[in-house]
């Protein structure tokens, strides 16, 4: 019995330790981003703060080809988070934030669905990714509301909540990783557990027309997973994974920052 215990606290404590240290992440930026407002807060919330954690713990377990694998399937499903962030913004527009947050989560299912049927290959996720994302943020400026939105704090509940869901993806990944592979792993990876936090969360407390505006920041902040996808899967197999994870991040960051920087240029050009 001994033995047993023992042998159960050394697979439980490195998943405990992955729960923690992602919420510690998610909760940290969350803070962060407490008083940004719509715009700069929803291209925050396209950083790989789930994804980078998530494929961190992933190289320690895992060899460079399915750490590849799961890069382009993450990429893969990346493309059913843009139609996630779609539908929301179209529903919320007269729907609460439950049925906006379901209707948004089923079209996410149906797109994984489908793309999970195609070829783990990045000639195909990259492009498949790029023609997505150009439809849908050319519909969404369209269909998202441009009306002021209200500010206010975030409650530490929800920062603590949004960190146990994203810690506990990153310990699902694990399990998944070692039981189904890279293409599941990658899937997992890709859930837009953050986004379907943030939605539900922004809906709740500021209505849904703030939480459009800030899914369509999103929409276009979603370009950073984007980036750490495809360096990823372009590195992995040539460099060490730990060089590979550090050039995505690195790499990730870039198109958050330049967002960030025209948003404030423009405020400041209105006289925010």
């Amino acid at each position: 019995m001994e033995t047993l215990l023992a042998d159960l606290s050394v697979q439980l404590l490195p998943i405990a330790a992955r729960v923690v240290a992602t919420a510690i992440v998610v909760m940290g930026v969350s803070l962060l981003v407490q008083h940004a407002g719509p715009a700069l807060g929803g291209i925050a919330a396209g950083l790989p703060i789930v994804m980078g954690p998530g494929f961190f713990f992933l190289i320690g377990h895992h060899p460079p080809d399915f750490l590849h694998d799961a890069a382009v399937a993450t990429l893969m499903a990346l493309v059913a988070t843009l139609i996630f962030v779609a539908c929301f913004i179209v529903v919320a527009k007269r729907a609460g934030p439950f049925a906006s947050v379901g209707a948004a989560i089923l079209a996410w299912c149906v797109v994984a669905a489908v793309t999970a049927a195609l070829p783990v290959e990045l000639v195909v996720a990259l492009p498949l990714y790029v023609v997505v994302a150009i439809i849908a943020l050319r519909f969404c400026r369209h269909a998202a509301g441009d009306g002021p939105a209200p500010r206010g704090a975030r409650r530490i509940a929800d920062l603590v909540l949004r960190g146990i869901l994203a810690g506990t993806l990153v310990a699902s990944v694990s399990v998944v990783a070692a039981l189904a592979g890279p293409v599941w792993a990658g899937l997992l990876m890709g859930f837009p557990i953050g986004m379907i936090t943030i939605s539900l969360t922004v809906h709740q407390r500021y209505g849904g027309e703030t939480a459009r505006q800030t899914m369509l920041a999103a929409l276009g902040g979603m370009s950073s997973l984007a980036v750490f996808t495809t360096v990823m899967a372009l590195a992995v197999t040539s460099t060490p994974p730990m060089t590979a994870w550090v050039l995505s991040l690195a790499a990730s960051l870039l198109p958050p920052m330049g967002l960030a920087a025209r948003q404030i240029r423009r405020g400041r050009s209105n006289g925010v």
